[in-house]
């Protein structure tokens, strides 16, 4: 059975949506999801922060002349958000990293207990304390089209290595049957940003999906987001 997916936390006016363009956005917002869903990011999207804490890591989304890190902290029931920023230098600025250290304290102090999912009595006391939980759409302040993009996205990208791994087949193997490569086929699988739909939707007919298939994962996506 699927485990429920992980809400995201963050702290009440400090940590904001940030200016992203529309395309960084929908980035942002697939790599969070991916977390909800208690998936393990690594590079290029991904890297360990142990400088911050245990299962500190920070997001990397390229945006239009500007890299943006999403510092966060995986917790059992929850994904902790503790810092948005523009990066400019090549090392994280000793700021940020004392006030992502700051802030991990703080919500450890109010969240004992890691139950999976999070339990209503933890939840308050959080929210109590002014911590927001939520989703990655309302983090983002995604609309209804962008929302409902990012999890089609989740759902195409999934469907190709279930279909993969139900053929029995390498990420190698699927490459050479599509003329490509074993880097792009993983890419596609982690719905890289420069995987179109197009080419995950004539990846999976080349995998031997039809069109029922296809319309079952498109239906997929659409009761995720509505639940």
């Amino acid at each position: 059975m699927r485990q429920p997916d992980k809400p995201l936390v963050w702290l009440r006016g400090e940590i904001k949506t940030p200016p992203f363009s529309a395309a960084a956005r929908i980035e942002a917002g697939f790599l969070l999801r991916r977390l909800q869903q208690r998936e393990l990011l690594s590079l290029p999207h991904s890297r360990p922060m142990p400088a911050i804490g245990g299962h500190c890591h920070e997001l990397r989304v390229n945006d239009a002349g500007v890299t943006w890190r999403i510092v966060y902290h995986l917790e059992p029931d929850a994904v902790v958000i503790l810092e948005v920023f523009a990066k400019k230098t090549a090392a994280t600025p000793k700021t940020r990293v004392s006030d992502c250290q700051r802030r991990l304290a703080a919500y450890r102090r109010w969240s004992p207990g890691r139950s999976r999912p999070m339990k209503r009595d933890k939840k308050a006391r959080l929210e109590r304390a002014g911590w927001t939980i939520g989703n990655t759409a309302e983090f983002l302040q995604l609309d209804t089209h962008e929302a409902r993009l990012i999890e089609l996205k989740l759902a195409l990208a999934a469907g190709v290595r279930r279909l993969r791994e139900r053929r029995g087949m390498t990420q190698a193997t699927l490459a050479k049957r599509l003329g490509s490569s074993q880097s792009r086929v993983a890419k596609m699988e982690a719905g890289d940003a420069s995987v179109s739909f197009d080419l995950m939707i004539r990846t999976l007919l080349g995998i031997g999906a039809g069109p029922a298939d296809i319309a079952k994962l498109i239906r997929g996506a659409r009761a995720h987001r509505a639940a």
